[in-house]
């Protein structure tokens, strides 16, 4: 009896072996990478931003065709021509509609990152449209309303979610000081993870200005300051120009509440591109491990209870 159970832990073992997929811990190689990126002209920089967003890296791949698959499509002529015909819209409409965030069709490599965009566009349009007239009304040019939106969906979004709660509730206290309104400017940016620079420009150089300065009665008053945006990495997002509206209850609380409706524009978007774009690198393997594993303990399992009856 015990030769038997031998024999089928041993078969067990073995089919576990040859039924899951085999586990390698490799990845494509720099040269496999390097000729990709030159066919897709992408920089390097360009692929680490891309799998940043999703969570991954070159060593989540097992080799260059499985990071291709899982990239994408690139896009041609013919396959664009297949979205344009299946949403009924005209190259023109096409980048009209991509335009009102500083988008257009270049700017898009893989087909599916394309077709998620103008689905979630077309879809959302007003809420795009009022995204699109707030940052413009408050100085951006069309390429920085793009960064900051783009900046908007890499963040982590139960951070950001968790975040925009909070802001709606302390918006809802109506801040009605000076130092109110700069702590709830300091929470936005803290909410949206970028850094503030501001200065007023003279004929011979720049001049910080300071919380301290904003914070006297009346400094601002007839002054323009320069804003400029940074994200973590100290990379500039965006710069405008303000006035003294900036410490004005009512400006702040229009404006923030429009911050926050662009963040959960963001988030939307972030959600579905998370859904429908996540790569899939490894999940078949967990299985064939997960798989394995119950096999091998099985076996223990057959062969400790075979045991115990012989001694019984």
């Amino acid at each position: 009896m015990m030769r038997f159970v031998a024999t089928i832990c041993t078969l067990i073992l073995f089919l576990s072996i040859i039924g899951s997929p085999v586990v390698v811990l490799a990845a494509p190689t720099e040269k496999e990478v390097d000729q990709y990126l030159k066919e897709i002209s992408w920089t390097r920089h360009d692929l680490d931003t891309y799998l940043k967003f999703y969570e991954v890296s070159l060593d989540d791949f097992k080799d260059i065709d499985h990071l291709q698959s899982e990239l994408g499509t690139p896009i041609n002529k013919d396959n664009l021509h297949e979205i344009l015909n299946s949403y009924n819209l005209t190259e023109e409409e096409l980048e009209i509609l991509l335009s009102r965030f500083g988008e257009k069709v270049q700017d898009y490599t893989f087909l599916e990152d394309l077709e998620i965009a103008v689905d979630f566009y077309l879809t959302h349009e007003d809420e795009v449209a009022r995204a699109e007239d707030f940052l413009v009304s408050v100085g951006f040019k069309a390429e920085e309303a793009r960064l900051i939106f783009q900046h908007i969906i890499g963040l982590p979004n139960e951070h950001l979610q968790a975040e925009l709660q909070s802001l709606e509730q302390k918006l809802a206290e109506e801040p009605n000081t000076v130092e109110k309104i700069f702590s709830l400017w300091s929470d936005f940016m803290n909410a949206f993870q970028v850094t503030a620079n501001l200065h007023m420009e003279n004929r011979e150089n720049k001049e910080t200005v300071t919380q301290e300065q904003m914070l006297q009665p009346g400094w601002l008053e007839g002054k323009i300051v320069h804003l400029e945006l940074f994200n973590n990495e100290g990379e500039l997002l965006a710069t405008a120009k303000m006035g003294d509206q900036i410490i004005s209850p009512s400006y702040v609380q229009e404006t923030g509440e429009e911050l926050i409706n662009l963040g959960k524009l963001g988030v939307k978007l972030s959600n579905e591109l998370y859904h429908n774009r996540m790569p899939n690198t490894a999940s078949i393997y967990g299985i064939g491990m997960a798989s394995g594993l119950f096999l091998v303990v099985l076996a223990s399992i057959l062969f400790r209870k075979t045991g115990a009856l012989k001694r019984g």
